[in-house]
């Protein structure tokens, strides 16, 4: 109860910094966030997880194609968290599904739920870091990402606009050095042209972790 309790309140204090951002992007960040929450302890809450799958079905979001740019540290994805609603509703009955999150992986980047948010899940390897890239023609741009229970991440995003000029890194900069257990940027400005954002994330945990990434563009 305390930990739910504790979920709220942070929940509470980032109002203000995701009302910026569609209700769409609101719930899946929320229930990204309870996913993670509710492994605490190894065993997890089965009434949270089924929860967190809940708002993921409710919800309208598109898998997140993401370009490779540096990704020699992902990790394969086997006995890690999947972000999407099927693999937390069969982890309630049948812990085994961590061994073939690979095939949930899989099933949810061909999810097609409308709307302008997208949805993913990568895996970084212990202390790795990872560099994807999306294109954007102008306008704002918002992202987040959830690690895994006892992952600590950073996130940065650097955008380049058509004419090859970089933007200085947007990025959180409190825990920097040990990282944080999500990250949120919001309102990031895009220049009107084919634009490409360069999106940095680095596991700060030893072990490898898996990392959902909830972009809105």
């Amino acid at each position: 109860m305390f930990g739910r309790l504790l979920l709220m309140f942070v929940f509470g204090l980032l109002s203000t910094s995701i009302s910026a951002q569609s209700e769409n992007f609101s719930e899946v960040f929320r229930a990204c966030r309870l996913a993670q929450s509710s492994m605490s302890g190894g065993e997890g809450s089965q009434s949270e997880i089924r929860e967190a799958a809940d708002m993921l079905t409710a919800t309208l979001w598109n898998p997140l194609i993401l370009q490779n740019v540096d990704v020699r540290k992902e990790e394969s994805i086997k006995n890690h968290l999947v972000f999407s609603p099927e693999f937390l509703k069969d982890v309630v009955d049948d812990r085994s599904v961590y061994r073939r999150a690979k095939k949930y992986a899989e099933e949810q980047m061909s999810e097609q739920r409308g709307g302008n948010v997208f949805l993913c899940t990568k895996c970084i390897k212990g202390g790795g870091q990872v560099v994807y890239a999306i294109r954007h023609h102008g306008g704002t741009f918002n992202i987040a990402a959830v690690a895994e229970i006892n992952g600590l991440i950073n996130l940065s995003v650097v955008v380049k606009d058509a004419r090859g000029n970089e933007s200085k890194p947007y990025k959180v900069s409190s825990n920097e050095f040990k990282g944080d257990s999500y990250r949120i940027l919001n309102n990031i400005p895009i220049p009107k042209g084919n634009s490409v954002i360069y999106i940095t994330l680095e596991n700060k945990s030893k072990k490898a972790k898996s990392v959902a990434v909830i972009a809105e563009y």
